[in-house]
């Protein structure tokens, strides 16, 4: 089939729904470069790597779970919300920008991200390290602000009844607010200590959230969805986007970062606090906290310091219970999408997504 019909199909695939939505996003990308250079070559630049950024990797699960449910909850052609849908993943990229700056990473989907970017294009005109930093990570957050405005832009963009347009807005908005909240918790429960936030709450507001609610609830309001039906996806999305996030921690410690595209030791640097973390203290004996202890969040680790932390967390029964969670969460999210009503068809697809998101392996 060729990629021009994609958007008269019943029941979308992923990778046709990622192909649909990065030819919707080529050219505005483009678009922007182009005003960007002729405000001043240097702003130009910025625009330059957030497409580099954007082209460089990515599954496009937020735009496929807007799409997938607009079409389970109507007949009209997916390519009416396709604004909608992109703007999930302007929202996304947005987050994964300002993340790397609070994680002090560098490398996103493989490539160097903005501030590390930025730190090169710096280089010759910032001796000092700690300023060249300073203003490469600010260039970033500039970067994740103007993709949060897009996002919105698009959204006023969307062809349908403009009452769902103003609701899609607001679902927006929430996402932004739930997701920055779970940052917060989670950027500060490396050093408030774990009774600060709950692994899980954290989980819900910095993942799920905008990750798994708003693009689902997106997708079903904007085709004016029945409110039991919204109530479904909302518990939904909760509960898959949790266990979404405890696959991301398990692989961000035991990955592999040619596959991740990202370091798997940058959480043990950082000694963030995640339910893996919590069940490691509830399960290990003292001699293993104590070596635990003395390395959990220096950030000068060996490969092998790293290692020692992964094969405690293992044989503290830690691993094997975060993985007994998902499974857990698992079999919720099946008795939701049970009771949903949609097509066999859109049944199986939603079934294919779990699988996706809870056996992956990046």
């Amino acid at each position: 089939m060729k990629h021009t019909d994609l958007s008269a199909l019943t029941v979308l695939a992923p990778a046709d729904s990622k192909v649909m939505v990065d030819a919707f996003m080529a050219p505005l990308l483009s678009e922007r470069i182009e005003q960007a250079r002729r405000i001043n070559p240097h702003y130009e630049t910025l625009w330059q790597d957030v497409q580099t950024l954007y082209t460089a990797g990515g599954k496009r699960l937020r735009s496929y779970m807007t799409l997938l449910t607009f079409s389970a909850f109507s007949d009209a052609p997916i390519s009416t919300i396709l604004p909608a849908a992109a703007a999930q993943e302007l929202l996304h990229t947005a987050m994964l920008i300002h993340d790397d700056i609070i994680d002090r990473d560098d490398i996103r989907y493989g490539v160097k991200n903005i501030g590390r970017s930025y730190q090169d294009h710096y280089e010759e005109l910032i001796p000092d390290e700690a300023d060249r930093h300073h203003y490469a990570s600010s260039a970033a957050i500039l970067a994740g602000d103007l993709l949060i405005s897009e996002a919105y832009t698009l959204l006023s963009e969307t062809e349908v009844d403009a009452k769902a347009v103003l609701a899609s807005q607001k679902l927006l908005g929430r996402a932004i607010f739930q997701v920055v909240g779970g940052e917060l918790l989670d950027t500060e429960a490396a050093f408030r200590g774990a009774d600060a936030a709950s692994p899980l709450v954290i989980a819900e507001q910095k993942t799920a959230s905008y990750s798994f609610v708003s693009p689902l609830l997106m997708g079903a309001t904007l085709a004016s969805a029945e409110i039991a039906q919204l109530e479904l996806l909302q518990r939904f999305g909760e509960q898959l986007g949790i266990a979404y996030q405890l696959r991301d921690d398990l692989l961000g410690m035991f990955g592999d970062s040619d596959t991740t595209g990202k370091s798997v030791d940058g959480d043990l640097k950082e000694g963030k606090r995640t339910l893996l973390i919590d069940e490691f203290y509830l399960r290990a004996d003292e001699a293993d906290k104590e070596v635990f202890n003395g390395l959990f969040g220096r950030h000068d680790l060996t490969d092998e310091d790293c290692e020692t932390l992964r094969l405690l967390l293992v044989r503290s029964g830690a691993k094997a219970a975060v993985e007994a969670e998902i499974e857990g969460s698992r079999t919720h999210v099946l008795h939701i999408l049970d009771a949903l009503t949609m097509s066999d068809e859109h049944r199986h697809a939603y079934l294919a997504l779990i699988n996706a998101c809870l056996n992956r392996a990046k």
